[in-house]
């Protein structure tokens, strides 16, 4: 082997990403920290994100985890990330493609979307939640990128029981 020649990464220095905006899975070097989806093109955050203190930000998107801590304040328009935990607060609607964990002194004000939730107590929380299975992750329904998820099966919960009448007041 010359000198200089570059060297083939081996097998086990690749990942499998799941694009946020197609739902196609590729791969990717171990070490790849954005890309650009070669099916969809658009471009793809794969490095974790940790906020400490206030952010206001349009988007949050990364493949990676997404991490608010303790005195983290965050105000977004939504969040799409691989995995969430929150210490801190947020704001805003979330889509998780894995779990989120809310700890306990936290707020999360905004709707949730993710294959399961973790709540700890005494934690804050205002909106509504899609908890689905990995198997029913959300499709993109349009070209514009917007995730929509469907709809539960109407039988998924059983039916309350009928009221009962009061008896005759005296």
């Amino acid at each position: 082997m010359a000198l200089g020649s570059p060297q083939v990464p081996s097998p086990d220095d690749r990942q499998v990403v799941v694009c946020l905006h197609c739902n196609k899975p590729q791969e990717v070097g171990r070490r790849t920290m954005s890309m650009t989806c070669k099916f969809c093109h658009k471009s793809l955050k794969l490095e974790d994100q940790r906020f400490d203190k206030y952010e206001a930000r349009r988007a949050i998107e990364t493949v990676g985890m997404v991490t608010v801590e303790k005195k983290g304040n965050v105000i977004t328009d939504r969040i799409n990330c691989g995995g969430l935990i929150v210490r801190g607060k947020v704001k805003g609607n979330v889509t998780s493609r894995g779990p989120v964990l809310v700890g306990p002194e936290a707020e999360i004000k905004g709707d949730i979307t993710a294959p399961s939730l973790a709540v700890g107590l005494g934690a804050t929380l205002e909106g509504q939640y899609n908890i689905h299975p990995k198997a029913n992750a959300p499709t993109p329904a349009d070209g514009n990128g917007n995730t929509t998820v469907s709809p539960a099966p109407q039988n998924a919960l059983p039916k309350p029981p009928p009221p009962r009448a009061l008896p005759p007041a005296k």
